[in-house]
């Protein structure tokens, strides 16, 4: 690798072309101009100048090594301006949560976009251990979870909850024997919201997830609702992904005796600041969630 030591003393010489006036400039002696201007040379096998008296001139191979050495000043003063500059309304934000979550908050991110145009927004939807992995390797500046995480290498901070809805087809009733007569339309998250409407409102009849049965199994959100839709079974998912589905005609919320919430925990990485524009995302997080409460 070229030292930029002497990179720097080439550019003032072929400014000067004089190595006293070289040193002067540098705060250096003038043997000490010579010896970086030898060591580059030799690195680089090549003659750069060509001297005659106390004339000098740029070789073939210095004009050549000239254009390069310029490019290299500017692109370090290019990433000294970059490094500086931390503006809160350009750049790629980076998000990882859960699909009912990314459906309510993607839209929204959008908004900031359209408004702020020189940002770029990215959501990856993922199940919880995902978007946990996702932040701690550093894929993603912020995650959103749906339970408490002790994990010292995060900062967790809840901001808000899911109400859980049970959904059955029109005219159906919430009786057990007529859930398990329908079947349970399984999905990526099914076994973790079931357990907890169940365990809380049917708890003398659930004997665990395992032994309910399952209707159908689809691991698109935006149609786990269609087969409740069409008579098929029940479910049970966020009420921010109920409200979105566009059949509320054909389909019914059971209203709980024991209502169950999902709590909702934003996640980052402990002792990694996020760039200024990752303020707006939070506030955007804060609102779209803070809906819910």
């Amino acid at each position: 690798m070229i030292s930029p030591l002497y990179i720097k003393t080439f550019l003032s010489l072929v400014e000067t072309r004089h190595f006293t006036q070289t040193a002067d400039l540098l705060n250096m002696t003038q043997p000490g101009v010579s010896q970086h201007i030898k060591k580059l040379e030799n690195e680089l096998s090549v003659s750069l100048f060509h001297r005659q008296g106390k004339t000098i001139e740029l070789t073939p191979q210095g004009e050549v090594f000239l254009v390069f050495a310029l490019k290299q000043q500017e692109d370090e003063a290019t990433l000294r301006d970059q490094l500086l500059e931390d503006s809160p309304y350009e750049g790629e934000c980076k998000i990882a949560c859960s699909g009912s979550m990314a459906m309510q908050l993607y839209p929204a991110l959008l908004q900031l976009q359209s408004k702020h145009t020189d940002l770029l927004m990215s959501v990856e939807a993922a199940p919880d251990d995902r978007v946990v992995n996702l932040v701690k390797g550093n894929e993603v500046g912020l995650g959103l979870v749906t339970g408490h995480i002790d994990d010292p290498e995060l900062v967790i901070s809840e901001v808000g909850y899911e109400e859980l809805c049970l959904v059955l087809p029109k005219g159906q009733k919430a009786t057990w024997e007529n859930l398990m007569r329908l079947g349970y339309i399984d999905h990526p998250n099914g076994a973790h919201y079931a357990n907890q409407v169940f365990e809380a409102n049917y708890w003398d009849d659930f004997t665990g997830f395992k032994n309910m049965p399952k209707a159908s199994y689809v691991n698109q959100l935006n149609q786990i609702l269609l087969p409740v839709a069409a008579g098929l079974g029940f479910t049970v998912l966020p009420d921010t992904t109920v409200k979105m589905f566009q059949g509320q005609e054909a389909i019914q919320l059971e209203k709980l005796a024991k209502p169950c919430r999902e709590m909702v925990f934003l996640i980052m990485k402990k002792h990694k600041p996020l760039p200024k524009r990752y303020n707006l995302v939070e506030g955007v997080i804060e609102r779209c969630v803070s809906t819910s409460v």
